[in-house]
């Protein structure tokens, strides 16, 4: 066994027995209902999103998506949103079923059209009771054009996650049950970082670890691997190497390992590299190999590794991940996804948590107990 693997192996092995208090990320569940897709993330918030229909009309009546956002707690915030890229057009009409059902001003960005408040309940009610959906210009001429085929059985299923199901504020299970907000507590992951240093491996001792590592036979063309500082604690240095590790026509996939050294290279001190380690594994996992990060991206000053594997390119479907570095490990931060790709290029969040400094926690703690 290689000098290198052997010194993987073995900070690996300590890292994992290590005891950790840390929350246990668990992602919630997306479901398809015919031409709507829907989810709700661990705080109780969920989206429902509109989705092509294959079978008739397809891309070509195609704008974009429309979704619905409703929240669990007792502020009950309802939005509906349009993705469309239009210009020129300074009002628009929702038309369900032949009825006009909304009218309002266009904004700019991506969403161009917002419900909100008692209108976009309407909305809402004349989704799950319709059969066909088109945004217009006042004109007539046609935004986009959705299938509302299964919107029922998506709004269905939040009036159940959020426990709205028989009360007044459902969305389709109406009834008189008196609604009693659910109380999700989103999660705080405790970090500590190490103190800022500008410390990396040098680019042979990358070349040897690349070299023994299970992506060396996965790199082809123009590859391209980043070293990032992770700081100093106590005279240890640590790094963040994000190696090629296979790419396509649109996503590249990344490995992340973390470096660490003591001591002076000029003195015979030389860095140790295991393989980056995760509470819950990136969604691309390589059999033999570390997990994969696809089109990763490392933001240096809060810490955080995101990735963001498209499906396709049109980006309609895929995953993506960002994940705060604690101090050890990479901790999910924030997780949503398409299954589906036809034609939402808005993902649903499926799992979210804050984070915060140990010593400001440790502060907070002392404050509340005076």
């Amino acid at each position: 066994m290689s000098p290198i693997i052997s010194t993987i192996a073995l900070i690996a092995l300590a890292a994992t027995t290590t005891g950790d208090a840390q929350p246990v990320p668990v992602p919630g569940e997306v479901k398809v209902f015919k031409d709507w897709s829907v989810g709700c993330d661990n705080g109780g918030d969920c989206q429902a999103i509109s989705l092509v229909d294959d079978v008739r009309g397809g891309f070509k009546e195609w704008g974009g998506p429309i979704t619905i956002v409703r929240t669990a707690g007792a502020d009950d915030i309802l939005k509906i949103r349009v993705l469309l890229q239009v210009t020129a057009i300074e009002r628009y009409q929702v038309v369900v079923d032949g009825r006009v059902v909304d009218t309002g001003a266009m904004a700019e960005g991506d969403y161009p059209i917002e419900i909100v408040g008692k209108k976009a309940r309407k909305v809402a009610t004349a989704i799950a009771r319709g059969r066909k959906l088109e945004v217009q210009a006042l004109n007539g001429d046609s935004l986009t054009k959705i299938s509302l085929a299964g919107s029922t059985a998506a709004l269905r299923y939040i009036d159940q996650q959020q426990r709205r199901a028989r009360t007044p504020t459902a969305l389709v299970a109406k009834g008189r049950r008196t609604f009693r907000p659910i109380q999700k507590e989103v999660p705080v992951i405790t970090v500590n970082p190490w103190t800022p240093a500008k410390r990396i491996p040098a680019t042979t001792e990358i070349v040897d670890l690349v070299e023994n590592s299970p992506c060396k036979d996965e790199r082809f063309g123009v590859v391209e691997d980043q070293i990032f500082p992770l700081g100093q604690k106590d005279g240890r240095y640590r790094a963040l190497i994000l190696m090629s590790c296979g790419s396509g026509a649109y996503n590249f996939s990344s490995a992340a390992y973390i470096g660490e050294i003591r001591g002076d290279e000029k003195k015979g001190a030389s860095w140790a590299f295991r393989p980056a380690t995760y509470d819950l594994q990136p969604a691309w996992n390589g059999e033999g190999r570390p997990p994969l990060l696809v089109n990763a991206h490392w933001e240096e000053n809060r810490q955080i590794l995101s990735s963001f594997a498209k499906g396709r390119g049109i980006g309609d479907c895929g995953s993506a991940e960002s994940f705060i570095w604690d101090g050890e490990k990479f901790r999910l931060i924030e997780s949503s996804g398409m299954q589906e790709c036809r034609g939402a290029y808005e993902w649903i969040t499926t799992w979210r948590a804050k984070y915060q400094k140990a010593e400001e926690l440790a502060a907070q703690n002392e404050l509340e107990s005076q």
